[in-house]
């Protein structure tokens, strides 16, 4: 009898324990449920070809497809956020003109209007090359408008064949790519660098997986492009509240560290190849040397004009857009080489850490 009275307080107590550890679980997983975030919108003036419409049914089955396929888009813009979003992100297509002109007359009007007030970008969708001077622009891009508005355009490819927004899965990430340029985000690709271009040390480079690297086979944004997309996500006009953030982006300095056998090393020569955008190469004379001090470092000063705009001499007759958007560093020592790829992007991180100097060490 004392055995099963003991038996049943021990069942008592655990069934106790058991409730109560359920109670602080529940609280816990009532704590740790994650809060719906604020929704910020965008409102986006469309405008849209005369022989686009025709082609998918007039305009009221246009608007549908259209609706549906910003749906698309706007769902793939905050998954590839992949939950390091501040804020849930939508883009609300407000189908505004139907136009029969060349979409290159229309775009040059509305660059130079700045009669948008209550919308926040502009969407152009042409979706055949039907006028001649529609040929020399042909292709998809996002650029700056009166007013700080940016604008977006969409335009075919082909003479014959319309461009298929609604039937082709890589076109809503292809409109997530420029709006992203549109919340200031630049071009990942351009940092690319091909193996057979790069003169230096014969190694390609490959930039971040990101929307703005590659949207036809990439689903994530960077953390370089979720950082600016968070930073100026209230703004409805980016280019006007943060006018110049590019270039602030960048941190003053670059402080580099040099060992060589575990010390610290004086004479150190420091080499600074640029790459361009566009070529996808390296520059085989360097842009700037340098060398260590006797603490075996060297702080390289004035970074935002280094990348942005930079001084002469260049040792190249084109730089695309005046910019160097990848740096590969050398450090040789008696012979011995070690490299460190200086992407814009991966510099500019800098920013978001509070950080004035973007620290690189390098053991020889």
């Amino acid at each position: 009898m004392k055995r099963l009275i003991t038996y049943v307080c021990m069942v008592i107590f655990a069934l106790w324990v058991g409730a109560k550890n359920a109670q602080e679980f529940t609280v816990q997983t009532q704590e740790s449920v994650v809060q719906p975030l604020d929704t910020i919108e965008y409102r986006v003036f469309v405008a849209v070809d005369k022989a686009a419409v025709e082609h998918w049914g007039g305009r009221e089955a246009y608007q549908t497809k259209l609706n549906a396929f910003f749906d698309q888009m706007n769902d793939y813009w905050n998954k590839a956020g992949v939950g390091r979003f501040k804020y849930y992100f939508r883009y609300i297509p407000d189908f505004q003109v139907v136009y029969d002109c060349s979409s290159r007359q229309l775009e040059n009007i509305y660059r130079k209007s700045a009669g948008f007030p209550n919308h926040d970008v502009l969407l152009i969708i042409d979706s055949l090359l039907d006028f001649d001077d529609e040929e020399g622009a042909k292709g998809w891009y996002c650029g700056g408008g009166a007013d700080n508005l940016s604008m977006v355009v969409c335009r075919s490819r082909s003479k014959t064949e319309h461009e298929d927004l609604f039937g082709i899965d890589y076109f809503h990430r292809g409109l997530a790519h420029e709006f992203g340029h549109y919340r200031g985000v630049t071009d990942l690709y351009a940092d690319r660098i091909q193996a057979k271009k790069n003169p230096v040390n014969h190694l390609e480079y490959e930039p971040d997986s990101c929307v703005m690297n590659s949207h036809y086979k990439t689903y994530t944004w960077s953390s370089y492009a979720v950082n600016i997309i968070n930073h100026t996500a209230k703004s409805k006009r980016p280019g006007l509240d943060f006018s110049g953030l590019f270039k602030q982006m960048f941190p003053k300095n670059i402080q580099v560290s040099v060992k060589v056998k575990g010390k610290n090393k004086k004479g150190v020569k420091l080499n600074l190849y640029g790459s361009r955008a566009q070529f996808n190469d390296l520059i085989a004379t360097p842009y700037r040397t340098y060398e260590t001090d006797k603490k075996g470092g060297y702080l390289i000063t004035d970074v935002p004009n280094l990348y942005d705009n930079p001084a002469k001499p260049l040792n190249v007759d084109e730089l695309p857009y005046n910019r160097w958007f990848t740096f590969l560093l050398e450090a040789e020592y008696k012979g011995e080489k070690k490299y460190v790829w200086l992407p814009e992007y991966e510099v500019q991180q800098s920013f978001f850490e509070n950080k004035d100097t973007y620290q690189v060490i390098i053991d020889l």
